[in-house]
């Protein structure tokens, strides 16, 4: 079951975390707007009218992963920061108060490594690609909204859409450095694994007005990223439909 994968996930993260007060992060200063900025998000607004069926997604012949266009580069961690631009993670830490981005920078660094660490064994899907950040963040978003972790088995089929629908979009990534998207994948499954650890949270320490502050942030990520409101989409094991 996809609940019993994020749960190790996250159980894994919260070990690493064993002193960190979870409730504190619900404090989240959240704007869209650094979403709506990123390249690869803009483009996925146009995923509604543009996403082929996984039926055809799958005839594609999937390139080799790190000469994937799609291919962010390596995350190599050293003691509490990547071995490269780190600005996704810094970006990150804005969301909360000044007391806690310390500790926040932190968090980020962990919960993205560990991340990269477990997501292919778990789930078939490389890590440090756009469409797995991308897929990351809108699981994030779909636990935050409906409080409830997405099911296993829609992820590969969603994951298999993106990538095939942003490989046909090289318009993305020419004249794109590595650093702008690591960045971007640094954001995206941050985001997406903070919302997921943070509903994760709220079904141990059930909590109305941290429910009602998740379900808000979730619904801005769907806006900002599908350009959809939740309901109008669904995620299926044949893959995302809009209607």
């Amino acid at each position: 079951m996809y609940t019993n994968k994020i749960t190790a996930i996250a159980t894994l993260i919260i070990l690493t975390f064993v002193n960190l007060n979870a409730h504190a992060f619900f404090i989240i200063d959240f704007n869209e707007k650094w979403l709506r900025e990123d390249a690869y998000n803009r483009a996925m607004n146009q995923a509604k009218k543009n996403l082929r069926p996984l039926s055809e997604v799958e005839t594609d012949d999937p390139p080799d992963v790190k000469t994937d266009i799609l291919y962010t580069g390596s995350l190599v961690r050293a003691g509490e920061e990547f071995l490269v631009d780190m600005d996704g993670v810094e970006q990150l830490s804005q969301l909360f108060p000044p007391e806690r981005r310390p500790e926040a920078k932190r968090m980020f660094v962990e919960i993205i490594d560990k991340f990269n660490a477990s997501v292919e064994n778990l789930y078939q899907v490389p890590k440090e690609n756009v469409a797995t950040g991308l897929i990351t963040l809108l699981g994030g978003a779909y636990a935050a909204y409906y409080n409830k972790p997405l099911p296993d088995n829609v992820v590969k089929p969603a994951f298999l859409q993106v990538a095939s629908f942003l490989r046909k979009k090289a318009e993305l990534f020419e004249g794109k450095s590595s650093t702008e998207m690591v960045n971007s994948y640094q954001l995206s499954v941050g985001l997406g694994m903070l919302l997921m650890l943070l509903q994760a949270e709220l079904q141990k320490n059930p909590n109305p007005a941290h429910e009602k502050e998740l379900k808000t942030i979730g619904r801005s990520v769907f806006q900002a990223v599908l350009g959809v409101e939740p309901e109008r989409v669904s995620f299926t094991s044949s893959g995302i439909v809009f209607r």
